[in-house]
């Protein structure tokens, strides 16, 4: 069943998911409109028809439109040719217990014939009813309708049976239909399942009841079927190749144990009482403990482990019984005549099978339910939240499967339930919310139906714990007094969008990295610039999460610009929308480049670090930073200088850190201004030069004293303060950053010199010692220039 709430979250009944109904032609369109007065459904027809469709939805090719009904849809109606149908699900079909339900018809609507789903997906009983309006025939094909005959598949399905994997059910169908002798065994104390097999096969006149399971080997029987909680290994391996048999959730586990045993070892005890005592995994319907025992987080991890509910008895129906009903137990201690053998005995309803069992560290003891009917998870619900990861499900966790599989109901925003559609059942209630912005609203419905003994799985894209549901879940049972127990509360991690956009291009987050949202709804924007600076003074990768939408679009813009301030241009830029989705769209560019249009709420944008790269359409940020100490070439060391120039063809690539505000500082600056190297000045004080510079915007000024950690990012590192200690630790920082580093006052403690400079007219002028004496060349540099003012050249930098 599914629900769809509106922004209030009222509860709206709907009887089921929407069928979707496909028409190709102009009399196709006229009969879904036909049909949709009738039936639950959203028309699919091509664009030129959608104005004789209200609410219809148009597709550009048929194949876009079956795959998106196949993830929304609990039924498919065709109003096309059988080989249209059948060519364009065939890719989709996965399996009969979560595929939908297919049929078609012609534009009369004289036959309509289910392809799929005939039994479980209920596409038999739409058809019918389909030709009930149409007053055509529904050319229902399986045998087991046409003769009359129960469909094995359905037998006990809301009484929680399965068909165990390993059944010849086509086999024992086959034999059936077909006449063929059967033979059906019950287990003898399972009363109430005889009961419900014999009315289902009272159709069927060829079917013997046995009493003793192993006449079922006679070889007169061309088919068999059993009904049993009891492995019957030998039995069934014997049988097996023409057997159908039943799991029952007849089995009820009572645990007590010492505190902090893990699931593992709990995992082990049950599994081994088990198998001593010839019964089935499968059958588990449930694991029952005291409500002393209710926060053990292994006991909770148990339950999950065999996908069932965990019953808590309370204190006060445990005192109620009769001690001497029970084997000796420690739990006397606390007034409680035991915890395995009472709480199985309790939460089954039904006779204790096991005795309990005592392991080292818990005891385990076996109930059966022999109404054979789920038991309930008593007034202690389970509310699961699912991190259903970045769309394609793919990409969702053998741990999410399961806690999906094991829901009574799956809610979450609309979008989402979407794309988990096909792994959904059709005897699971789906709570869809259409608005994505009552997440409190969200957060409380799901927890009110887990405090009502409900399973509940509250689903999230992404990771539900990086700006999703997590938070206001915990932060509503922070708000009623949480005990940690009522509702049992997991959380299942799932692959985050900044993790499937960086799988899609290479290796961005290499290194360290931080999420920031961009969304100021419920965080100031100065609060956000300032991560944002920060996270840019860093170093780190950033990825930006809710970059821009149409009420916030100036954001991203902002954003970009701060990290401009200290990443070279180059710096890879990725915006990735709908990862891992069928309309994904990636692009990757630069930080000079990135333009924030290209960006809206379902799109994630990452920015690489200094280090980051783009190789062959794809990015890299390498694992560290260079840490190696410069080493001078061999013709270095053996001549003390080299005379082969170096220029710097892409200074944009090295931004440059200036530390110190005076002269010397403002020197350094205007020669790598004038090469286009990017400047970041850290100082408390500038010179009227340096101010103007920073006033225009042509470097960036961080007024104050120089901090560990300012170099990250830097290529080039300029240490030109006027103390003698802070510069040495600049020019040691300078190497553990991986940055090349110029010491004013020391030039051997750093990795190149520079020389000193005049500039006149047309005239540059520089004089270097190999950084052996810089005093002397600066003071040969100025008496240099002194004479050229003196024959007449006035206009000049030093």
């Amino acid at each position: 069943m599914t629900r769809k709430l509106s922004d209030q979250y009222t509860l709206a009944e709907a009887a089921t998911t929407p069928s979707s109904i496909i028409a190709i032609s102009r009399a196709g369109v006229e009969l879904a409109n036909r049909l949709a007065k009738h039936i639950s459904a959203t028309i699919w027809v091509p664009e030129r028809f959608v104005a004789t469709v209200p609410g219809g939805r148009t597709y550009t090719t048929l194949r876009e439109a079956v795959q998106m009904a196949w993830r929304q849809s609990s039924a498919i109606i065709f109003i096309a040719a059988t080989g249209i149908a059948v060519r364009l699900i065939a890719p989709l079909l996965n399996a009969k217990t979560v595929d939908p339900a297919v049929i078609c018809l012609d534009e009369q609507g004289q036959v309509v014939v289910p392809l799929v789903g005939g039994h479980r997906a209920g596409a038999n009983a739409l058809a019918r009813r389909i030709a009930t309006i149409t007053a055509g025939l529904a050319a229902i094909t399986t045998a087991s309708d046409v003769q009359g005959m129960p469909a094995l598949d359905l037998i006990g399905k809301e009484q929680g049976w399965r068909l165990a994997p390993d059944s010849a059910t086509t086999h024992v169908m086959a034999c059936l239909v077909n006449g063929d002798p059967v033979g059906v065994w019950v287990d003898p104390v399972l009363p109430a399942a005889r009961a419900l097999l014999a009315a289902e096969l009272a159709p069927v006149t060829t079917v013997e009841w046995v009493e003793d399971a192993e006449v079922l080997t006679d070889p007169r029987f061309a088919a068999v079927i059993i009904v049993s909680h009891r492995r019957l290994d030998t039995l069934w391996t014997r049988i097996r190749h023409k057997a159908l048999r039943y799991f029952l959730p007849s089995l009820v586990i009572g645990i007590g144990c010492r505190r902090g045993v893990p699931v593992d070892e709990l995992a082990t005890a049950v599994t081994t009482t088990l198998a001593q005592n010839d019964l089935l995994t499968e059958c588990v319907a449930a694991i029952a403990t005291a409500d002393l025992k209710a926060d053990e987080t292994g006991i909770t991890a148990l339950a999950d482990h065999f996908g069932v509910p965990l019953t808590v008895i309370n204190t006060e129906q445990l005192q109620a019984l009769d001690p001497q009903a029970f084997s000796p137990s420690a739990a006397t201690r606390f007034a409680l005549p035991g915890v395995a053998e009472p709480c199985a005995t309790i939460a089954a309803q039904g006779p204790l099978m096991v005795p309990k069992q005592v392991f080292e560290r818990c005891t385990v003891a076996i109930a059966l339910n022999q109404s054979v009917a789920v038991p309930s998870s008593s007034s202690t619900g389970i509310l699961v939240l699912v991190s259903i990861g970045p769309g394609d499900l793919a990409h969702l966790t053998e741990a999410a499967r399961r806690a999906l599989c094991n829901a009574e109901i799956v809610t979450g925003y609309a979008r989402y339930i979407d794309l988990i559609r096909p792994l959904l059942r059709a005897d699971q209630e789906v709570i869809e919310t259409p608005a994505m912005g009552d997440e409190i609203g969200r957060a409380q419905m799901a927890i009110d139906l887990a405090r009502a003994g409900r399973r509940v799985a509250l689903v999230s894209s992404g990771d539900i714990g990086i700006y999703a549901m997590a938070a206001p879940v915990f932060e509503q049972l922070q708000a009623i007094g949480w005990n940690g127990r009522d509702p049992v509360v997991e959380v299942i991690p799932g692959v985050s969008a900044f993790q499937a956009l960086a799988a899609r291009i290479g290796a961005p987050i290499n290194h360290d990295l931080c999420l920031i949202s961009l969304s100021d709804l419920l965080t100031p924007w100065s609060l956000i610039e300032r991560r944002l600076r920060a996270a840019a003074q860093a170093d780190f990768v950033v990825a930006l999460y809710n970059p821009r939408s149409q009420g916030r679009n100036w954001q991203l813009a902002a954003a970009l610009t701060i990290l401009r301030d200290h990443r070279p241009p180059t710096t890879p830029v990725v915006f990735g929308r709908q990862v891992s989705r069928d309309d994904e769209q990636i692009t990757v560019t630069t930080l000079a480049a990135a333009d924030p249009t290209q960006a809206d709420m379902l799109t994630l944008v990452l920015i690489g670090n200094s280090q980051s790269f783009h190789l062959s359409g794809h990015v890299v940020t390498p694992r560290g930073y260079t840490t190696r100490p410069y080493q001078p070439a061999t013709a270095m060391l053996a001549t003390g200088a080299s005379d082969y120039p170096i220029i710097l063809t892409k200074p944009a690539h090295f931004p440059a850190v200036v530390i110190g505000g005076g002269n010397v500082g403002e020197r350094k600056v205007r020669g790598l201004l004038a090469a286009g190297v990017p400047v970041r000045l850290i100082s408390p004080t500038a010179t009227t030069q340096l101010i103007a510079w920073a006033e225009e915007g042509r470097l960036v000024w961080e007024r104050r004293t120089y901090q560990p950690g300012d170099l990250n990012g830097a290529r080039l590192v300029f240490a030109a303060t006027n103390d003698r200690t802070v510069n040495a630790r600049i020019a040691t920082a300078a190497i553990a950053a991986g940055a090349l580093c110029n010491v004013a006052d020391n030039p051997t403690e750093g990795d190149f010199h520079v020389p000193a400079v005049y500039r006149s007219g047309g005239i540059t002028v520089t004089v270097s010692s190999i950084g052996s004496a810089p005093t002397r060349s600066t003071a040969l540099r100025d008496a240099i220039a002194s004479w050229l003012e003196t024959i007449g050249v006035s206009t000049h930098e030093r």
